[in-house]
């Protein structure tokens, strides 16, 4: 294990984001993207005032409609996807089911109780503040490297949608902080609570498991199991059979609509676009599940990789490994870069790698933001395919090189 540097000395990686040049893109583009997260909101308050409808057409609709038929005392009906429109009042854009834990809805009853937007507003404020807490040990006292990563562009997908990746992003990025500064039963509780809405989450019991973090998968368990029991308690049991039924309803039309729908950024989806046969693409991605699940085995099993990159691992495998990932999922980019940084893989003063940076920090917010402001749809896979397959080539190099390695290289961070 390493010791970490005092506050007051960041580590040499970090250093460039000191300078005054570190200054302006640490806190001008953190503040553009805070001004268009709360210019939406205000927007979305004043549409519904201008046309006195229930909600708008954004995913947080379902959540929150969701929410109030919980309070109604009839969760069940969020099943019921006809109920589930005539409570948010709005049809949106295709077909949008309920399909989560009870867990996750009883954490979102009480924003069930209030109007819709002030309800979006409260969940766009938790996501912000959730993701401010959990970037602040990462950034080493560095305060434009703080903002930078708490309010990355490549949140805008989420935040503009009032979807949960930032959110979930948030909770495995304290966990990670947890496990490398030695605290793995809070870690542990960190990754239970990412059981509200777990579908990101294949790989952690991958990574925690080849690193032995066993206490932290005791807490882990734990704090899964005490979530889903208290939820159950408010839903009732008749909750699980329909949301595995809805889940495979959902699986269903999903895969009929892989090839066409381009919020779907997966190896999955970008391969049945390319006009591959669905069962082939499925499979395909079921490989790459697989690889990548190898990859973070034998990264968090090595004691010759460091904690940072180890981390880095995780979160580009996740991507990777998911058949059903949206848009707003490619979030997990920002964090990524932050820790290749932090492994001294890519480099702030390389302007290679510099670029790279730049592009995993930016993620979709740019296309999204071109999307909604001219209405022209932008390719969402052709933009992040590219950004991804250039992440995972230099991680994978750098895995290579350094688990070669006689002597451990290590990182400013200790390990998990």
């Amino acid at each position: 294990m390493t010791t970490p540097l005092p506050p007051h000395l960041p580590a040499p990686a970090l250093a460039p984001m000191t300078t005054r040049r570190g200054w302006q893109a640490g806190t001008l583009v953190p503040a553009l993207v805070a001004v268009i997260i709360v210019g939406w909101v205000a927007f979305g308050w004043l549409e519904l005032a201008a046309n006195g409808a229930t909600s708008i057409s954004l995913d947080f609709r379902i959540f929150w409609a969701a929410a109030r038929l919980a309070l109604l005392d009839a969760p069940l009906e969020a099943f019921d996807t006809a109920r589930l429109a005539a409570m948010h009042g709005t049809s949106g854009e295709g077909w949008m089911p309920w399909a989560y834990p009870p867990a996750f809805m009883v954490a979102l009853m009480p924003l069930g109780g209030l109007h819709f937007a002030l309800a979006l507003a409260v969940f766009t404020a938790l996501s912000a503040a959730a993701m401010l807490a959990a970037a602040r040990p990462l950034a080493q006292g560095i305060l434009p490297l703080w903002l930078a990563l708490a309010l990355a562009p490549a949140y805008l997908p989420s935040f503009l949608m009032g979807q949960t990746a930032v959110l979930w992003t948030a909770g495995l990025m304290a966990a990670l902080a947890c496990l490398a500064s030695g605290r793995p039963v809070l870690a542990g509780v960190f990754i239970g609570l990412l059981t509200l809405k777990p579908q990101l989450g294949l790989l952690i019991p991958v990574a925690l498991i080849a690193g032995g973090h066993w206490r932290c998968i005791a807490s882990a368990t734990l704090t899964a199991l005490v979530l889903a029991l208290a939820a159950t308690l408010v839903t009732g049991p008749g909750y699980w059979p329909l949301m595995v039924e809805m889940m495979q309803v959902h699986f269903d039309i999903v895969r009929g609509t892989a090839a066409e729908n381009a919020r779907m950024i997966s190896v999955y989806a970008a391969l049945a676009g390319l006009g591959l046969s669905e069962p082939l693409a499925l499979a395909l991605q079921w490989s790459v599940t697989a690889l990548a699940a190898l990859a973070v085995a034998l990264a968090w099993a090595s004691p010759r990789i460091c904690a940072d990159l180890r981390a880095a691992t995780l979160l580009i495998a996740i991507l990777l490994s998911q058949p059903y990932l949206w848009y707003y999922e490619s979030a997990l980019l920002a964090p990524a870069a932050l820790f290749l940084i932090r492994a001294r893989v890519l480099s702030l003063t390389h302007l290679p790698g510099l670029l790279l940076l730049a592009a995993m920090w930016l993620g979709l917010g740019p296309a999204i933001l071109v999307q909604f402001l001219s209405g022209v749809e932008v390719s969402l896979r052709m933009v992040f395919a590219p950004i991804l397959l250039l992440t995972l080539a230099v991680t994978l190099r750098a895995l290579t090189l350094r688990a070669l390695r006689s002597v451990p290289l290590h990182s400013n961070s200790p390990q998990g």
